[in-house]
């Protein structure tokens, strides 16, 4: 993580301001001591700091008392921490299928959820069900909520906030979400792609804080990926970078229906997978925990019988990984990057995805950098988008690009 160097000028009192509060929120400092020297402050400009917040009724100081280590001080340390007041924010997801909303404090966790299936819907029932959610959340809620973040399937242009053509989503396109949510509800909005929403949960709140670079890899429905460049999300001229999915993998392979050929997607599915279990059966004879009767089978399936060593799973696996390795490594070329945190729904606690990944990019001829590749699950399983969208509105609280000190 980039070094956090506050100033004692009075004109960029904010930027003080939203560093300490995200120093609090991410729990890297939680005295008026440790923020004072994190920070680079006298005591009094810090003690200031403090006391806006505390009045602002966004922290609050605790006594803390659970170590042997405080009692044998003589004293009992404070600590300083978030209000039980202190704003909150609204998050939606989008996915195929389900619609999702949470209400999150600025640590991201998680208040309140509801969710709404669909097996089709159309411009204006996305944007209804989406309002509804919000109205169901906030109702019989005290607290004030500053913000909307929204985490989407792609493609979704951030810079003129609209989520642009998602394939055979029922032909919604060029759709101004942000600012009709924001007309209907009267909050600020931002919409952000699902996979580097990914990525954002995981550098704010995550166990990879400290990595200035890293890729973050979503396998849902299709294959996607979030960058954080110099401890920032990078989306491209157009918020559009994290397609991993459709790339390449073979110049004179298929026809994709984004108008590339050979797209990673065409190769690395759950469609792949199945086709590739029915055809080891014929010649696998051993036990498994797939069962005959089934023609196909779910990517929880398939992880859970991979996790507990099942051959014909561990071969579609390995397969699907095989492929998947290719764009990665392509990415890493490009990207010079060696921490990949990888987020996908799964039944069962198993790392077999990570470790088929890592070992496909640390071995072979095509290692040879010199450099480890760090292979590592999600802090959110498949749930990271979910928690990007209330970090979209975090980032940009802790930038000073948002504003709730004076409501």
């Amino acid at each position: 993580m980039p070094t956090l160097h506050g100033t004692n000028l009075t004109n960029v009192k904010e930027k003080n301001r939203a560093l300490a509060l995200r120093l609090i929120s991410t729990g890297q400092s939680v005295s008026r001591a440790n923020l004072a020297r994190s920070m680079h402050l006298t005591k009094t400009t810090l003690g200031n700091i403090v006391s806006d917040l505390i009045a602002s009724d966004i922290i609050k100081e605790y006594t803390y008392t659970s170590t042997e280590a405080d009692a044998s001080l003589g004293r009992k340390p404070i600590i300083l921490d978030l209000s039980p007041n202190s704003p909150l924010i609204m998050g939606m997801l989008i996915k195929r299928n389900l619609l999702s909303g949470i209400l999150a404090d600025l640590k991201g966790r998680i208040i309140a959820q509801k969710d709404c299936r669909y097996d089709s819907l159309n411009q204006d029932t996305l944007i209804d069900t989406l309002v509804q959610l919000y109205e169901q959340l906030r109702k019989g809620q005290s607290r004030r909520i500053v913000a909307i973040g929204i985490s989407s399937l792609g493609p979704v242009d951030t810079k003129a906030q609209k989520l642009t053509t998602p394939v055979d989503f029922w032909g919604i396109k060029n759709l101004p979400l942000p600012e009709i949510i924001q007309q209907r509800t009267g909050l600020p909005a931002y919409i952000i792609h699902d996979s580097s929403a990914g990525a954002l949960a995981e550098k704010i709140y995550g166990s990879h804080t400290h990595s200035d670079n890293l890729l973050y890899l979503h396998i849902m429905n299709g294959i996607g990926a979030g960058y954080i460049f110099q401890g920032n999300i990078y989306d491209g001229d157009f918020g559009q970078s994290g397609e991993l999915g459709h790339t390449s993998i073979n110049f004179a392979g298929p026809s994709c229906n984004c108008g590339n050929r050979g797209c990673l997607e065409l190769y690395a599915n759950i469609d792949n997978m199945n086709r590739h279990i029915q055809e080891m059966r014929n010649i696998y004879k051993g036990p498994t925990l797939l069962s005959k009767e089934q023609e196909s089978y779910t990517w929880s399936d398939i992880i859970t019988a991979a996790s507990a060593m099942d051959f014909l799973a561990m071969a579609a696996l390995d397969e699907f990984c095989g492929y998947l390795a290719y764009a990665v490594r392509n990415a890493i070329h490009l990207l010079d990057v060696s921490h990949i945190i990888v987020g996908y729904d799964s039944p069962v606690e198993t790392t077999v995805v990570e470790d088929a990944l890592t070992t496909k990019l640390n071995s072979g001829p095509q290692s040879n950098t010199g450099h480890t590749i760090e292979i590592v699950k999600s802090s959110f399983g498949g749930q990271a988008p979910l928690i990007g969208s209330i970090a979209v509105v975090t980032d940009k609280i802790f930038n000073c690009e948002l504003n709730i000190f004076n409501p």
